[in-house]
């Protein structure tokens, strides 16, 4: 009798052990990341990477001391961007303290100390100003801050600009001042 005691003691503790290892437990008992936290998706150090165009060819390089994207958001932040926008002939170096890309947008935000250098001319090009929109589709680049730009000797101040790096227009917005000198 004690054996037939024993035998029915163990055979109900190892059922209620499988039972409780291959219970379905509800979607309450277990640990989620809790609703509204981001956190990064993706973050890199000292990187470099390439944006490639439907041509096959590349329509920008950036390199930065530091990228973050998070989860919840289409925007990727980057710290120290330098860019080198392409297109065709014309070739743009292009940095900032920071930048904020977004894929969904072709759009590159770059905000302070934006400092623009054209490549392939002599002398070349140079833009300053505060911040920049660029699209990145249309390689054009805005802004409604204040902008210095140096031609050699020339120095001409805007308040704003819209630059079309395909068509190589670029308007000046408002409040124009400045000096230019012709070049052979």
């Amino acid at each position: 009798m004690k054996h037939l005691i024993s035998l029915s003691v163990f055979l109900i503790v190892g059922i209620f052990a499988i039972w409780s290892i291959t219970s379905n437990y509800d979607n309450a008992d277990r640990m989620q990341q809790p609703a509204g936290t981001d956190y990064a998706q993706i973050f890199m150090n000292k990187f470099e990477m390439t944006a490639m165009g439907l041509n096959g060819k590349p329509n920008y390089t950036v390199n930065g001391e530091y990228l973050q994207r998070a989860n919840d958001s289409d925007d990727t932040n980057i710290k120290q961007p330098l860019f080198h926008l392409y297109q065709e002939n014309k070739h743009w170096k292009i940095s900032a303290e920071s930048a904020i890309i977004n894929d969904k947008k072709e759009t590159i935000q770059l905000k302070d100390n934006v400092y623009m250098q054209q490549k392939n001319i002599e002398p070349a090009i140079t833009i300053r100003t505060q911040y920049l929109m660029i699209h990145t589709n249309t390689q054009i680049a805005r802004t409604k801050s204040a902008v210095i730009i140096t031609y050699g000797g020339s120095r001409i101040t805007s308040d704003g600009m819209v630059l079309n790096n395909k068509t190589s227009k670029l308007e000046l917005s408002s409040n124009v001042n400045g000096h230019y000198l012709p070049h052979d």
